[in-house]
């Protein structure tokens, strides 16, 4: 018994020690917060993050264009 006890040690002992695998590489999350939940259409069969990019980039033109006729509304 002490045999098998000390055999199932060594191989835990050995799994334990093996090599860490490598972590997986993210990029980093450029997105709007605020359109974050849109990444879910992934689930859907959708490209969530096309579908997050181009209402991002809708948002930030609307921001841009927001602020262009407010510097014109206060010269």
């Amino acid at each position: 018994m002490k045999k098998v006890l000390l055999g199932f040690g060594v191989i835990l002992l050995l799994a334990a020690c093996q090599k860490e695998p490598t972590p997986v590489k993210t990029e980093p999350d450029t997105g709007r917060p605020e359109t974050k939940s849109i990444e879910a259409a992934d689930a859907m069969g959708y490209n969530g993050k096309e579908i997050r990019q181009k209402v991002d980039g809708a948002l930030n033109a609307n921001d841009a264009h927001n602020a262009q006729l407010e510097q014109q509304a206060n010269p």
